[in-house]
């Protein structure tokens, strides 16, 4: 009974909608960066899971660099999330040239 009047409180709700507006945002900011990039990796879900580690990556980038987070989307950030996503993508695409061997 406690639990379930725990569970519905508003600051619950508050913190899993700002849980998946963050979650949503980086997914999107990696499908983008992927499409843009063109990785050659094939799997279903590359560009959303390029997105979530790169959210993680960017924000810890920036925290690293102390540098201002610019725009945010609610409470998610999105240049830190974009330019995590940058990378992570960018790296995928070097592995992939990378595995392809010589073109000559």
């Amino acid at each position: 009974m406690y639990a379930v009047e725990h569970a519905s409180s508003p600051a619950a709700v508050n913190d899993a909608i700002r849980a998946a507006q963050a979650a949503a945002g980086a997914m999107l900011a990696g499908w983008l960066t992927e499409r843009v990039l063109d990785t050659g990796v094939n799997f279903v879900a590359i560009g959303p899971l390029a997105g979530l580690v790169g959210a993680w990556l960017g924000s810890s980038l920036w925290s690293w660099g102390d540098w201002d987070v610019g725009p945010s989307f609610g409470s998610f950030a999105v240049l830190p999330a974009l330019a995590g996503a940058f990378l992570v993508c960018a790296l995928l695409k070097l592995v992939n040239v990378g595995m392809a061997g010589p073109r000559w």
